[in-house]
């Protein structure tokens, strides 16, 4: 299976990286209009650059798309006319009416359309996901330092969409009420932020989400009756408490570490050789990306 990528930043350094250690791929081309990028990114590998993405069509059969999120819609709409599949970074486009129109081209063409959001690929949280039965309350933190990388968006579609993904999959009900308030510090969009959704089930959710903070902190915690559960995305370890004979009892499971894009990508070779759809689907980045426009059509933007 023929794969390119197209931006060669970070990210797509790191996407190179894991498509080449799986043999079922073959990485046939990168593109960047940063021609230092590129270089230094392909430098490792035996493909082919290119500074015009068109220019890629006739050597892959899957792209994943890593550019700046104004581009992804564009580029996305090119490959999927074109009948290619793709992977688009988080979020996975500008708008909702951006998102439909790629899900349709996708669906129409039978093509997979998939979108990277690595969170739902972390060891810790594919162990717990089976577990998890009606939450009543789920508090985030993701507190990361400055990056100049993904100021083209708020830190909403930025960082705290991960975890709005990862709780649309437990929780399936509206949500009826949400409280936000957020502060621009280093750029002009939206920085550090918190959020308080409620959902139709009962469930509350409170998010933090910076990208201004000079620790990383990646914390999950999940209560629900009779137990909780305390994840650390980054160290992929589950903490959970249970409650036995009237007392609170930690247990530790031994999880194996997974980096999660490599389980991302082994999955999306499932999904293009038909066995099933393992990955986040272009509709349930849509989902995310909707829940995202609605925090951020009603955060309380104070001007400092």
């Amino acid at each position: 299976m023929r794969v390119g990528v197209i931006g060669t930043g970070v990210m797509g350094k790191n996407h190179l990286r894991v498509i080449n250690s799986i043999p079922e791929f073959q990485l046939t081309c990168a593109c960047d209009i940063n021609k230092n990028n590129l270089e230094d990114a392909c430098e490792p590998y035996h493909l082919t650059k290119f500074i015009d993405y068109k220019k890629m069509v006739r050597l892959v059969d899957a792209v994943m798309i890593a550019t700046p999120t104004e581009s992804h819609y564009r580029i996305g709409k090119y490959f999927l006319e074109k009948k290619k599949n793709i992977i688009i970074e988080k979020p996975i486009t500008q708008t909702l009416e951006q998102a439909d129109k790629l899900i349709d081209i996708a669906e129409k063409n039978h093509l997979i359309l998939a979108a990277e959001h690595p969170e739902r690929f972390n060891p810790a949280v594919q162990y717990i996901n089976s577990m998890i039965q009606n939450p009543l309350f789920i508090e985030v933190q993701r507190l990361g330092s400055f990056s100049s990388r993904s100021l083209d968006v708020d830190v909403i579609l930025d960082l705290m969409i991960h975890d709005i993904d990862i709780i649309l999959q437990w929780d399936k009900s509206n949500i009826k009420t949400i409280n936000t308030s957020g502060i621009p510090i280093i750029s002009n969009k939206i920085d550090i932020a918190n959020v308080r959704l409620q959902f139709d089930s009962g469930l509350v959710t409170n998010l933090t989400a910076s990208r201004v903070s000079q620790k990383k902190t990646r914390k999950l915690r999940i209560f629900q009756k009779n137990n909780y559960f305390s994840i650390d995305y980054k160290k992929q370890r589950v903490k959970q408490y249970v409650l036995k004979d009237d007392q609170i009892i930690e247990e530790i499971p031994e999880i194996k570490p997974v980096e999660p894009l490599f389980t991302l990508w082994k999955n999306y070779y499932r999904s293009l050789i038909g066995e099933q759809h393992c990955n986040v689907s272009g509709h349930d980045a849509r989902n995310a990306l909707q829940v995202a426009l609605r925090i951020l059509n009603h955060i309380d933007h104070i001007e400092i």
